[in-house]
């Protein structure tokens, strides 16, 4: 509970430090094992080695001097006894020293006997049987402890050393993060983006999280300055109308004649409701989830056409329709409906004499106009909430809502759509599925 509590940088300088000490013991413990090893394997060699001599010195005395077999046996038994040591022959006898029998040794087979240490060595020899002698190893042990005493304090020292180290390390290798922090706490809705804080190699995780971070600003600024406009350009639509409705009511109420006023208004309360439901449908179209389906995008393209021929019969525009029959594709059918109505409108809104062609292939349909068209710089603006090319114009002769919903829907479907237009020679308006 309080490592969790504990800052990022922190928790890395003692997770490494207690990595590291683990690592030193292991590798201590592994030294003295081999130390220890080492001098008790070289021991047991010196061990058999004088044994062997023994052996070799009392059996040597057999020739001449009418000693048996047996006479050498005992003195040689008698000279093992006297180091302490032990005989079990392969006859299944046993000679015992004493102080074989005294001594408790621990599981390494060592025991202490007043200052001094000592160790057996039990190991087959000739063909007596196995043979046990102690042996004085007090220098060993020292040496061992001695060892020991200089391993622990290396370890000590080496861990304050890795310690100091890994908290340096750790809060230097993190401080672009506290820039980072900074860069957060400096940004605010309305001010210029701040200074990029970090700066490095491309693929370094803190550039590429302080880039993650610029660009999210960038986008949420850009969201805020869109819904400020936004907010700003709404106000001013809706106001429009109801000054409109204001003084239509004003004027009926003074004059008596309330069947103009009332056609007025009903007309301002249709671009209100239809402002309203462009803004309710953008909101859902953003919300809800696509779900597709199989749709026959010819008998789309020639309804939604006939429709539009309907609304705007007064113009005598010249339909061109390059239309296969009984094209299928998989689509949200409503959505692509309010794309296909929108484009339309606009086509037939603001071409007032000329033609308007529908063209529909593999890839996509187009639509284009003779109409007014849009001046080059405002290509990509017509797309924004509520633009107009001319704001002095009404709600009703510009672009406002049509386009940008149009747009939206497009990139929810995955389609993408451009426009090639200009000034006074029409517009092309292309959607690629």
């Amino acid at each position: 509970m309080l490592f969790s509590k504990l800052k990022t940088s922190t928790r890395i300088a003692l997770i490494f430090t207690l990595f590291s000490s683990v690592l030193l013991f292991v590798f201590v413990i592994i030294l003295n094992a081999y130390y220890f090893y080492n001098w008790r394997i070289d021991e047991r060699n010196e061990v058999t080695d004088r044994t062997e001599q023994t052996a070799t010195h009392i059996f040597a005395r057999r020739n001449g001097s009418g000693a048996d077999a047996a006479d050498e046996m005992n003195r040689f038994s008698q000279r093992i006894l006297e180091q302490w040591g032990m005989i079990e022959t392969t006859e299944g006898g046993s000679f015992v020293s004493p102080d074989w029998n005294k001594a408790k040794p621990n599981f390494l087979w060592l025991y202490q006997s007043g200052s001094s240490w000592y160790v057996r060595y039990v190991f087959p020899f000739r063909k007596i049987g196995n043979i046990g002698l102690p042996y004085d190893i007090t220098e060993h042990i020292h040496g061992q402890v001695s060892l020991f005493r200089t391993s622990l304090l290396l370890i000590i020292v080496f861990l304050i050393i890795i310690a100091f180290s890994s908290f340096f390390f750790a809060y230097s290798s993190l401080r672009p993060l506290s820039k980072i922090i900074r860069y957060i706490h400096s940004f605010k809705i309305g001010s210029p983006l701040p200074e990029f804080p970090v700066s490095g190699p491309k693929n370094d995780e803190f550039v590429i999280v302080a880039e993650a971070l610029s660009e999210a600003f960038k986008k949420i600024q850009s969201q805020t300055d869109v819904l400020q406009q936004f907010s700003t350009d709404a106000a001013h639509e809706f106001k429009t109308p109801l000054m409109v409705l204001r003084s239509e009511i004003d004027y009926a109420l003074k004059s008596g004649e309330y069947r103009t006023g009332l056609e007025n208004i009903r007309e301002q309360i249709n671009v209100l409701d239809m402002m309203v439901a462009t803004l309710l449908t953008i909101a859902r179209v953003e919300k809800e989830p696509v779900e597709k389906e199989k749709i026959d995008i010819s008998a789309l393209l020639e309804e939604t056409i006939a429709e539009e021929e309907q609304i705007f019969s007064g113009k005598h525009l010249y339909i061109i329709k390059n239309i296969p029959k009984n094209r299928i594709i998989s689509s949200n059918r409503s959505m692509l409906r309010i794309i296909i109505m929108n484009l339309l409108d606009n086509a037939f809104k603001y071409t007032d004499a000329g033609e308007i062609r529908v063209t529909l292939d593999t890839d996509g349909f187009s639509i284009q106009d003779t109409g007014i068209g849009i001046e080059k710089g405002n290509l990509d603006k017509i797309w924004d909430r509520l633009y107009r090319e001319d704001s002095s114009r009404s709600i009703r002769s510009g672009y406002w809502l049509g386009l940008f919903l149009v747009k939206s829907i497009a990139e929810k479907l995955g389609y993408a759509i451009r426009v090639e237009s200009e000034k006074g020679k029409g517009s092309i308006f292309s959607v690629r599925f």
